[in-house]
């Protein structure tokens, strides 16, 4: 993919992602919202907050950053991987067909298309280096033990591949935890039930995974970021600031809970559990 596909298709997916923000913000749809009534307290004492205005605007604010990682993470996977890098996306409907309704392939998000002279690659994408923890690595390694040997014995029928990559989309390699080396077949200390799969399995991360998506060009995620950029701002100019939006959903939030607020300002912090927990 050259600069300017990159560019013009990824400021379209985030033109798309942002009218979904705008959307979840104009419903108010604080149900979505987990609040943890033994924390507040904790939280209010912490950063010692004046009143629970200030609380509240943490709260929602914690709330939208989560919404955020959690939506752009989809946002990678499920819109600029296939519609921008020409991924195929293993979703439930693709997920039907033989042989990708095995159970090998549970751990797999997408299949890279196979270039000239070259068999199709497999991808397992991962957001950052805390992504997976042991249970994970280990299950990983088991099922792409499973797809190297149903490759190797031709019972994925057409369907053949030449590498399982796993992508990290932000960070380095060497800033991952050990689990990505666990589920290459790494063992480093502890003798964990892995198998070596270093020669078929590989990991990138960061710059790394962007230049290895898009045929090895290393301005890759410079490209997208610019992309991300544009989008955002083509974004704003049609739909306008968010500000107001996010004003009125911090105030709705805060409202809900000013039935723990006394008239000396003070909380009760047993009403609010009650009203929580029952």
């Amino acid at each position: 993919m050259k600069k300017a596909e990159v560019v013009a298709g990824v400021s379209k997916q985030i033109v798309w992602w942002m009218g979904e923000r705008k959307k979840k913000l104009a419903e108010l749809r604080h149900e979505t919202m987990s609040v943890n009534p033994f924390l507040l307290p904790l939280i209010f004492g912490i950063h010692q907050f004046e009143d629970f205005d200030e609380l509240a605007e943490f709260l929602v604010a914690a709330h939208l950053s989560t919404g955020y990682a959690t939506g752009f993470g989809k946002l990678i996977d499920e819109k600029i991987l296939p519609h921008v890098f020409g991924t195929t996306k293993l979703d439930k409907a693709t997920r039907r067909t033989a042989p990708l309704s095995m159970s090998a392939f549970d751990e797999i998000d997408h299949i890279i298309p196979s270039a000239s002279n070259h068999a199709a690659k497999l991808l397992s994408l991962k957001a950052g280096r805390w992504t997976i923890q042991l249970t994970m690595a280990v299950q990983l390694n088991k099922a792409f033990e499973e797809l190297l040997k149903l490759r190797d014995s031709g019972r994925l029928g057409t369907l053949t591949f030449e590498e399982i990559a796993v992508g990290v989309f932000y960070g380095t390699k060497d800033t991952l935890t050990d689990k990505y080396d666990i589920l290459r077949g790494i063992n480093r200390g502890a003798n964990h039930d892995v198998t070596n799969l270093t020669e078929h399995v590989h990991v990138y991360a960061g710059r790394e995974f962007w230049a290895w998506l898009n045929g090895g060009e290393q301005q890759t995620q410079e490209w997208v970021l610019e992309g991300i950029i544009q989008g955002f701002e083509a974004a704003e100019k049609s739909m306008g600031s968010l500000v107001e939006l996010l004003a009125d959903f911090r105030k709705e939030f805060s409202q809900q809970l000013q039935f723990s607020v006394r008239p000396d300002r003070t909380i009760d912090w047993n009403a609010i559990i009650k009203k929580i927990n029952g």
